[in-house]
């Protein structure tokens, strides 16, 4: 692991070159951590200056020298009293490095290591794996929304000795991103939750999302397990590229390796029975929706490719807990119930947290936009104010332009309000303690900010 890690064991990993007269003097001193934030570094990290559009780490190595890092990684000129400071190490890129370096992290560790892509439920698939997992191996997960470029490096460097096993989410909004990272992942078994119209901007098409989804499916290990949702529309197609390793199916469909039936859902959580190698289990899941319940067959896939118990899965199962902002339960002010989804949004995602709410006796949805739909935004907005409609939902409250066809296309009933705050003195008006409000949104619309004007106290429970 980095503890074990010199600085002339880290000049061979990213085919660097030492420069500056304090090389010399340091070449042996190991690596205790790796850092790209020159707020957070501690003694002896290795700071990895990432630069972008607005911003150019480079300009803080002196800061990083005073903070005690062990040495800074470059890839471009800077002053050169700096390398007097502080041992400079460079390199072609430095964000190429920082995946080499957590490349060889990921090398050094034993224990099973399990990564999950899709279009939506990935991190409460990661929360699910981690808290089955738990039950025999101390585990470590991805932490907040660390799961792109940069940030599933960040959670592979954090790998400890004291780990015995890992989740690591994967997340893209572009082709050729999952392949980027999951060429460091190597996980022994790969998840893919589903394809669905999210990020389109930057996949181009459906297609596209389905192509870089799969690319996950390369990089499995030998003799490791390829798990895959049957119920989704592209399957066959990621079966075919998952042919080099074993495969497990997860969903509702009869044809599943793992599959549910019996299902049960209501607020409080879902009831099913699981069908896992033959035999019948009776489960109770503290998570909201039918598309939880897919999450927990993937997640009994996954833990059964590793050898899990059924004891274990279950009872990790059942001791999952709610990722906050997704469909959390909160008390609102005048007593409502809150539900909480508004971390991010897209169409499948929405439907999903739709069949949740649709058990309320007093529904109201509160919307703001979707972001990144591509050409198609103006239609998917409007596709989710007729579902919603069909699904009984009583009132459907929205902000944001592209919001504007939701409101229309769910007719009576509906309302748009040009500001947040229109919008949540209307709901503080017209609310009591009979209904349960769900608010969700793409993250760009802050529609957490709703959610803490209409909580009864600033801390979420």
């Amino acid at each position: 692991m980095l503890s074990n890690l010199s600085l002339s064991g880290l000049v061979k990993i990213v085919h660097g070159q030492l420069q500056g007269g304090a090389a010399a003097e340091l070449n042996a001193d190991m690596i205790h951590g790796v850092s790209t934030d020159t707020r957070k570094i501690k003694a002896g990290d290795l700071y990895v200056p990432l630069s972008g559009e607005h911003f150019n780490g480079h300009h803080f190595i002196a800061q990083a020298a005073e903070q005690g890092a062990v040495a800074a990684l470059i890839d471009q000129d800077v002053d050169s009293d700096l390398a007097d400071r502080l041992p400079l190490i460079r390199v072609t890129d430095c964000l190429i490095a920082l995946g080499q370096i957590a490349g060889w992290n990921r090398s050094q560790f034993r224990g099973p290591v399990v990564a999950v892509t899709g279009s939506a439920g990935k991190t409460s698939v990661k929360q699910l794996m981690s808290s089955v997992l738990a039950q025999r191996y101390r585990t470590w997960m991805t932490q907040g929304n660390l799961n792109n470029h940069i940030g599933a490096p960040l959670t592979l460097l954090a790998l400890q000795p004291e780990h015995e096993a890992a989740v690591i989410e994967l997340g893209a909004s572009g082709a050729g991103e999952i392949a980027y990272t999951a060429q460091w992942v190597k996980p022994q078994v790969g998840i893919i939750t589903n394809a669905a119209e999210a990020h389109l901007e930057g996949f181009g098409s459906l297609q596209g999302i389905v192509q870089t989804k799969g690319e996950l499916l390369d990089f499995i290990q030998p003799g490791g397990c390829a798990v895959l949702n049957a119920d989704d529309v592209f399957y066959a197609e990621w079966a075919e590229r998952a042919a080099a390793v074993k495969l497990l199916s997860f969903g509702f469909s009869a044809a599943a390796d793992v599959r549910a039936s019996a299902l049960r859902c209501d607020l409080q959580g879902s009831h099913f029975v699981l069908h896992l190698d033959g035999e019948e289990y009776a489960v109770r899941l503290p998570l909201l929706g039918e598309h939880n319940v897919r999450n927990a067959l993937a997640v009994s896939a996954a833990a059964y490719a590793l050898g899990l118990s059924a004891a274990e899965i279950i009872q990790g199962l059942q001791q999952a807990t709610t990722v906050s902002g997704r469909l959390h339960w909160l008390d609102g002010q005048a007593g409502q119930r809150i539900l909480n989804d508004a971390y991010n949004a897209n169409p499948a995602s929405i439907k999903a947290a739709i069949d949740v709410l649709k058990h309320a006796a007093q529904s109201w949805l509160v919307l703001g936009d979707m972001a990144e739909l591509g050409e198609s935004e103006l239609a998917a907005h409007a596709d989710i104010g007729l579902y919603a409609k069909t699904q009984g939902i009583q009132h459907l409250l929205a902000t944001g332009e592209r919001s504007r066809k939701t409101v229309e296309a769910f007719g009576a009933g509906a309302h748009w309000f040009a500001t947040k705050e229109e919008l949540v003195r209307y709901l503080q008006q017209q609310t009591t303690d009979q209904d349960v409000i769900l608010v969700k949104g793409s993250r760009s619309a802050g529609m957490d900010q709703v959610v803490q004007a209409l909580q009864k106290n600033t801390e979420e429970n």
